[in-house]
This record gives C-alpha cells, sequence and structure tokens, in this order.
C-alpha cells in the first residue's frame, strides 16, 4: 500500500471510531470530577481554565489509546494556550463535547477547531473577547496586539471558520425595559453557527432561542444571540 492510501486508511479508521452522537456516560464521568484533566474511559475530561499548565496536561493525554472523546466544562482562558490545544484537539480528531459551557476561549478556539462536536443538555456555548482587527490600538505595546491579532487570524484560515463569531457582538434586549444594547457575551444558532463556517457539530441543544437565553439568564448572563 502506498503512502497516501495508507494516511487515507488510518484517517478513516479514526472516523469509524468518533462517535456520531455525544455519548451521556461520558459526560456523567467528567461531571464526578470538577476542575480535573484526566482520561476515564475513551473519554478526555477537561474541566476548568485553559492556561500553559491545563494545555500542556490535556496535550499530553491526547495520545492516550482508544480516545475518542473531549468533554469539555470550561470558562475559557489564555488565548495561546487555548489555540495550542485547539490545533492539537483537531490533528487528533476527537468529537468535543460541550457540557455545562463553554465560554472565551473554548468557544472561540477549541470548539471551531474540533472536526467533530457536540453541545450536551443544557450545554451553552458563549463567544467574547476574540482578538478583532486594530482592537488594542497599542495598549499592550510591544507589538503584542500584532502578535496576538497574526496568530487569531492564521488559526482561523487554517480551520475555515470567519473569526468575526469571536468579537463581532450581537445586540440584546433587555426583558423588562426592552432596550437594546450591544452583548458583552453572546451564543449563536446552529445555522448561524453554519454561516461562520463551523462544521462537523453532530449534537447541539437548542430547544428555542427564548429556553437558551432562560439557561443563561438562570446562571446569572445576559447573553445576545447571533441568529
Amino acid at each position: 500500500m502506498t503512502i497516501p492510501r495508507l494516511a487515507a486508511a488510518l484517517l478513516a479508521l479514526l472516523a469509524l471510531a468518533v462517535p456520531s452522537r455525544a455519548d451521556p456516560a461520558a459526560v456523567t464521568a467528567c461531571r464526578g470530577a470538577p476542575g480535573t484533566i484526566r482520561v476515564t474511559g475513551s473519554t478526555l475530561c477537561f474541566t476548568g481554565d485553559i492556561d500553559a499548565g491545563s494545555a500542556a496536561r490535556a496535550t499530553a493525554l491526547l495520545p492516550t489509546p482508544g480516545l475518542t472523546t473531549l468533554v469539555v466544562a470550561s470558562d475559557g482562558g489564555e488565548v495561546t494556550a487555548a489555540i495550542r490545544l485547539a490545533r492539537a484537539i483537531r490533528a487528533r480528531g476527537l468529537m468535543l463535547v460541550v457540557d455545562d459551557r463553554c465560554a472565551s476561549s473554548c468557544a472561540n478556539f477549541l470548539f471551531p477547531a474540533a472536526r467533530t462536536k457536540a453541545v450536551a443538555d443544557r450545554g451553552l456555548l458563549v463567544f467574547h473577547g476574540g482578538i478583532a482587527p486594530g482592537a488594542f490600538g497599542g495598549l499592550f505595546g510591544g507589538g503584542e496586539e500584532r502578535e496576538l491579532l497574526a496568530l487569531t487570524r492564521a488559526f482561523f484560515r487554517e480551520i475555515g471558520v470567519d473569526g468575526a463569531i469571536t468579537y463581532d457582538p450581537s445586540y440584546r434586549r433587555d426583558p423588562r425595559s426592552g432596550v437594546r444594547d450591544l452583548a458583552e457575551e453572546w451564543t449563536a444558532t446552529p445555522a448561524a453557527l453554519a454561516r461562520f463556517g463551523m462544521t462537523g457539530i453532530v449534537q447541539m441543544w437548542w430547544p428555542s432561542n427564548e429556553a437558551v437565553l432562560r439557561e443563561a439568564a438562570r446562571r446569572g448572563m445576559r447573553l445576545g444571540i447571533v441568529e
């Protein structure tokens, strides 16, 4: 067998091993160990913030034999660490399952990078804090803002996603006053995610816009929705 055919065969085997939907048992197992990064069966559990240390621990576990799924519950973290982990997840081909919430750098980078992904029941995908063109105006100095912008632009080109989903906020309407203002945090409908180039979503909890907003409000979040 030639090398290209062998590579194609290996990719096909990996694709067959990846689940077609989120496994409730895997999600439940990961909930039993909050704030940890560990392997349970064929699942890698990642709960907590994304930083250089947690990203390195997760990346080191990705080659575990038989691993098919990454269950994540995270409020986000460092941009560079998240992009390193996102690239590793994409290369490994694991299904990423959002349990509870995947916010900020988790939603901005990990979720779009995964080739196959799902959002479990009552899971929230929350975008904010993306690196917008010209956003910093020299705030960091030393060219750091340009480096971050170049890094994120290259990342989104690699995965074929429009990075504006991470920094272009939607409007939200105050349910009491009716006043519309720009949201500080937002989510997106399945149709909107597809429009921004996010493929491979095999399951997503989205009973209705109103139900998602109610779930977010129950957790103290005032989300906008990109439709």
